[in-house]
């Protein structure tokens, strides 16, 4: 997405910083930046520009005007290089430095891109970070692979913990659900126990944006227990999965969005338990080569590292109603 000309003139004048009495602009939450230290600034985020000595707020206006128009890969955002400049907007430690409140200019910045559906928000370790107020999507890295740190590994816990007391529905509803909408799917939609026979196994399809604008749709089939190549483990039986996918691959979905009948493009199997290396095996070799590209496995430490990757927060207090979701103003949900 492009943030709107009024929005781009309004960080430009937040860049600059208080006029010093000159140019019909103050942002006292922000420093005051000459020529040099703007420089500075675009440097310190990563883009090789040098202020030529114009006019402060138009230079700037033209920059970010070039960097609004760059492809973003997340189409519900702003493109990384302009989402990197609020980011060093927002410095919590250099506004401290500077004398100035990290949390009034958070509030100046998000009246300004509130006109955009967009807000800001300082995660962990005091970072910034753009979410889209329609789509929940944020600009934090969706890394499940660096080490946690000892409170993000108390939270990946309870959450499991969590995670044994719900119901499949509670799980779909509580946990996948919101996870999935961070991620930057849209139109999820979950079919209850009595509509699953008429959407031949679905228990949850949704759409992914790609940033040609075209969309790909995707299945999910969810199950509590673990999947294993026993052919039964507790009450999930694997042939039953092979035959969701299956019937999920072969038979439309109705897309209201767009009035038409679309083919899944890819399946999400998801277990909140293991799915074991026999299971994939198995389910691999009952699926044609085309079938087998299109299936994606999804387990317990997935979704466990997926939620403690994007800062998700259940609610302790819901206990087995499964909703699962708290949204403090820290929090991108």
């Amino acid at each position: 997405m492009k943030l709107t000309k009024r929005s781009i003139q309004t960080l430009a004048e937040m860049i600059c910083g208080a006029s010093g009495g000159m140019g019909g602009f103050a942002w006292d939450n922000f420093p005051y930046r000459s020529s040099t230290y703007l420089t500075e600034f675009f440097e310190a985020s990563g883009l090789e520009y040098s202020h030529d000595g114009s006019t402060r707020k138009n230079w700037v206006v033209d920059r970010l005007d070039e960097l609004n128009g760059l492809p973003a890969p997340q189409p519900q955002l702003p493109s990384p290089q302009i989402t990197r400049i609020v980011q060093e907007l927002l410095d919590y430690a250099d506004l401290k430095q500077s004398g100035k409140d990290p949390d009034g200019a958070l509030a100046d910045v998000n009246l300004t891109l509130a006109r955009d559906d967009l807000s800001v928000f300082y995660g962990e370790n005091k970072k910034c970070h753009i979410r889209s107020t329609g789509t929940q999507v944020t600009s934090v890295p969706q890394s499940s692979t660096r080490k946690w740190t000892p409170q993000e590994v108390e939270r990946r816990d309870d959450l499991s913990r969590h995670l044994d007391n719900l119901s499949e529905d509670q799980i779909i509803e509580g946990i996948l659900q919101p996870i999935f909408a961070q991620l930057g799917f849209s139109r999820i939609s979950i079919s209850g126990h009595s509509d699953r026979a008429l959407e031949f196994g679905n228990d949850m399809w949704m759409k992914f944006q790609l940033p040609t604008t075209h969309y790909l749709y995707f299945s999910a089939q969810v199950k509590k227990g673990k999947l294993d190549s026993a052919g039964r483990s507790g009450n999930t039986n694997i042939s039953e999965v092979l035959n969701q996918v299956r019937m999920v691959l072969h038979y439309p979905i109705w897309d209201p969005e767009t009035n038409k009948r679309v083919l899944v493009d890819h399946v999400f199997i998801i277990s909140a338990g293991q799915i074991t290396k026999q299971a994939k095996t198995w389910l691999g070799q009952h699926l044609d080569l085309d079938n087998r590209r299109q299936v994606i496995f999804l387990d317990r430490d997935d979704i466990l590292n997926l939620a403690v990757g994007m800062d998700f927060v259940f609610n302790k207090e819901d206990g087995n109603k499964g909703s699962g979701i708290k949204r403090p103003d820290d929090v991108p949900f």
